[in-house]
């Protein structure tokens, strides 16, 4: 699946990246290495890097709200791979706009004071649409999500048309858009993640109407890799994976569970009160909402899209969906402690 990598292309090449300690920037590091780029990962002061420490890189503290440490950080470098994003479902309009807007903002600004080449900006599929029925979206679709009060949602998609309006004005932009990601080695606990994970203790009793796109973080890391080797300027090309129903999606997880988990399907309607319900019963600070009412508002929408845009153009491949559900059920039931 890596014969569309060229190591020459990679080899010593100096590569810039934010959201390093992510779920998916530790799986690009890694690769990126394999490849023997000279990788320097930019990392907030309070990041957790023990899962990068192991790998030959560079460490340089440069978060998006201080312009001056990243102009410095991207001194030198030819490539930016920008994945660093506020990515949650809460209704937190500051946090979701000053990371994702105004932290892409001065990302670039500092980009063009350090000259660098070439920017790779991971957005999301939740920037491509949505549809009340089951139909497959590409690239080209007109977003028809501007009516929804999701601070994640809104927010990439003005950051996307942020960074598209200087691609146009010429800069060497592309942009790639993950399916919801899943995959081992989730250490920092990704929405997509939790949710399996969630489920495999059996802790989901419900299936909603609606529908999204599963992707392996891996593939997702070849793929950003791929766009900077092959994206054409000022092009979205979508990284996905399969597309399933949710009920689909839980059938597959529950074929890996030693035990039954019993689910309830629910009217779509009655998601907006079990996301207030649960609000009200589990209080607990920094506790991860099992249904937000954002979420609540989007789970009836079906996110289904397509990589063909990908696949002709960069080489863009996908490993088969059980693989990917098996390899991350392995993960969490090793490093999880609510398995033991």
């Amino acid at each position: 699946m890596s014969s569309s990598l060229n190591l020459g292309f990679w080899r010593d090449r100096p590569v810039a990246v934010t959201g390093a300690t992510g779920f998916l920037g530790s799986h690009v590091c890694q690769l990126l290495v394999s490849l023997q780029a000279r990788v320097r990962a930019l990392i907030r002061p309070s990041s957790i890097t023990r899962h990068l420490r192991g790998l030959d890189l560079e460490l340089v503290v440069a978060p998006l709200d201080d312009e001056q440490l990243l102009v410095r950080a991207l001194g030198g470098q030819d490539i930016i791979l920008h994945l660093a994003g506020s990515v949650h479902f809460r209704n937190d309009w500051q946090s979701a706009w000053q990371t994702n807007v105004e932290g892409s903002r001065r990302l670039l600004e500092a980009a063009s004071r350090a000259r660098v080449r070439r920017i790779v900006y991971v957005s999301s599929i939740v920037t491509i649409g949505a549809t009340r029925e089951p139909h497959v979206l590409d690239e080209s679709t007109p977003w028809n999500l501007s009516h929804v009060d999701v601070p994640y949602i809104q927010s990439k998609h003005f950051a996307e048309q942020l960074i598209l309006g200087h691609a146009h004005r010429g800069w060497n932009i592309v942009v790639v858009n993950p399916g919801c990601i899943v995959g081992p080695d989730d250490y920092g606990h990704s929405e997509f993640g939790v949710l399996c994970r969630r489920f495999w203790h059996g802790r989901i009793p419900f299936v909603f109407r609606g529908g999204a796109n599963f992707v392996d973080v891996r593939d997702v890391a070849q793929g950003v890799l791929l766009a900077a080797q092959w994206g054409r300027r000022g092009h979205r090309y979508i990284l996905g994976g399969v597309n399933r129903t949710w009920l689909d999606f839980f059938r597959d997880l529950a074929r890996l569970s030693p035990r039954p988990i019993p689910r309830m399907w629910m009217p779509t309607g009655l998601a907006p009160a079990l996301a207030l319900l649960g609000r009200f019963l589990d209080q607990r600070p920094g506790k991860r909402p099992y249904l937000s009412k954002a979420q609540a508002e989007l789970i009836s929408w079906f996110f289904f899209v397509s990589n063909q845009k990908a696949s002709e153009e960069l080489g863009y491949r996908v490993r088969s969906w059980q693989e990917t559900i098996r390899d991350t059920y392995i993960f969490w039931m090793r490093h999880d402690p609510d398995s033991h």
